[in-house]
């Protein structure tokens, strides 16, 4: 091979080279091009449900069941816990007892000093007609002492559908925990569990 010959081969060759390089080059900046690109930013809502679709709301927790009571299956109840109470004879009625409300012991007085409390009885029926008396509701103190109630007005109530009743007792109660039942036809239906502070 002449000199000439040689000189046009080396200068195919680096022609060649530049050629491949710059394709080379090209790609490399396409690809690096197509994997830093970014979807456009939602400007609102809308194209955010646009762009992933709708969300899904989440269902809100379910109110907590109210317990039922019967004869036969008492319940045993913190203060102010409605009760669901399923008599014979189809009467069905929602009872709450909210309070104590206590007045204070005289200034001056000596801890734990008895105080009276106030526990109101809600009645609404559900079905039915639902009588409820006085003498339907005793009370104890934590030690399971007695302690004597009295109705503030009506000392017998009645409820009926679209026609809620209630009773108010009141009681001396002395520190501590205490209760109140109700009873139906003899039979304890619920309690309702308290406490008296007297400090």
């Amino acid at each position: 091979m002449s000199s000439s010959d040689r000189t046009r081969s080396g200068r195919a060759r680096i022609a060649l080279s530049a050629i491949l390089a710059a394709g080379l080059t090209t790609a490399l900046a396409a690809c690096s091009s197509g994997n830093t690109a970014t979807p456009p930013t939602p400007s609102d809502a809308s194209a955010v449900v646009q762009q992933l679709g709708s969300v899904p709301v989440p269902t809100p927790p379910s109110a907590t069941p109210t317990p039922v009571a019967s004869p036969d299956h008492p319940q045993l109840l913190s203060i102010g816990e409605p009760v669901r109470a399923d008599l014979p004879g189809g009467v069905s009625a929602v009872l709450t007892v909210s309070g104590p409300v206590t007045v204070a012991p005289p200034p001056g007085s000596t801890p734990p000093e008895p105080v009276q409390g106030t526990l109101t009885v809600t009645i609404t029926s559900v079905s039915g007609t639902l009588t409820v008396h006085a003498s339907d509701l005793t009370s104890r103190s934590e030690m399971g002492k007695t302690v004597p109630l009295s109705a503030l007005g009506a000392a017998d109530v009645t409820a009926s559908p679209g026609h809620p009743a209630t009773i108010q007792m009141r009681g001396i109660y002395t520190d501590g925990a205490a209760q109140i039942t109700w009873a139906s036809g003899g039979k304890a239906i619920a309690v309702w569990d308290f406490n008296i502070e007297t400090d």
